[in-house]
């Protein structure tokens, strides 16, 4: 079977921490580099956060580069309500003692894909800005890349407002410049993402292994567990680990291609990840692959298997 090279761009919260830990842990993966930006917390914590996370999972190898600090044009905005203040739900780690990079994101990214031509998955699971500044500073960079996997976006409804998703939200005129970039892109928006979710059941299975993995997800999700069963159900929404599973594992996805533009001027569609996936009319430019449904059953048996290996490893 096929490695497939990730490179993971991450706003280091509580489902993204989830994500790292399962995606290091399968078996077609390599993960060539991580980076932080800012965007459920500041970026300053989202770089300790997922140097500690990947340190807990055992990967300190991978290196893990500071992102951009603010979007590209807009003031930032957080999401402290969900994550908690450290971006962890409150849950505590050990620190990493891995060498700390200072090669920006953008810059590293670019390395990478350089190393990698037309083999680097760029797999964004925050804002878009980091992204957004490797094209904008490197042309040649989309023809290097395979593909863009995002977590972001909604075909209807939104979770920041009425009409946009978070990531996008954060960072539209990031977004932007990343649907217009010609690289082929896999948008895992709510319209997938809200079905991948762990139920009480599912919790109380993780809560049955003893490893810092498992427990860290146990710490981390609950106060992002209440405020589910307070506004759509008793359920956690693993968003995250959608589009590093769909790079891997596409079996387990449904999807479509389509035609996406940002909402980047709007007031109250700022952020509105505009398609022609059901209207008359399709935009000239249908590059991008729309996922809408996952085979929960199988998403959450992987993350079992995913956090039962930790156990194992340890013994």
């Amino acid at each position: 079977m096929s490695r497939h090279l990730l490179w993971i761009d991450t706003d280091t919260g509580v489902d993204d921490a989830i994500a790292l830990l399962v995606g290091v842990q399968l078996d077609d993966v390599e993960v060539v580099g991580v980076s932080s930006v800012c965007g459920n917390v500041k970026e300053s914590l989202t770089f300790e956060n997922a140097r500690n996370v990947l340190s807990l999972a055992g990967r300190e190898d991978i290196p893990v580069y500071p992102g951009a600090e603010a979007p590209m044009c807009i003031p930032l905005e957080t999401a402290e309500y969900v994550h908690g203040e450290n971006g962890l739900g409150g849950a505590s780690i050990p620190s990493s003692n891995a060498v700390r990079e200072t090669i920006p994101a953008w810059d590293a990214i670019y390395t990478a894909a350089k190393a990698h031509p037309g083999e680097l998955e760029l797999v964004l699971i925050g804002p878009e800005t980091n992204a957004a500044l490797a094209l904008t500073k490197y042309p040649d960079l989309k023809h290097l890349l395979k593909r863009i996997l995002i977590m972001g976006g909604a075909i209807i409804g939104g979770n920041s407002s009425a009409s946009a998703e978070f990531n996008i939200y954060v960072d539209p005129h990031a977004a932007e410049v990343v649907f217009r970039s010609g690289v082929p892109v896999v948008m895992c928006g709510l319209d997938v993402t809200m079905q991948a979710w762990l139920d009480e059941d599912d919790f109380r299975k993780i809560e049955q292994l003893h490893s810092p993995a498992a427990q860290l997800i146990l710490d981390s999700t609950k106060t992002a567990r209440e405020l589910y069963k307070q506004r759509v159900g008793d359920y956690y929404v693993v968003h995250d680990l959608c589009p590093i599973l769909y790079a891997v594992k596409p079996e387990l996805f449904r999807h479509e291609t389509a035609g996406v533009y940002v909402e980047t001027r709007g007031s109250i569609t700022r952020g509105h990840t505009v398609s022609d996936l059901y209207t008359d009319k399709d935009f000239e430019d249908r590059h991008v692959e729309v996922v809408l449904d996952v085979d929960r059953d199988r998403f959450v048996q992987i993350i079992l298997e995913a956090l039962a290996s930790y156990e194992e490893s340890e013994n």
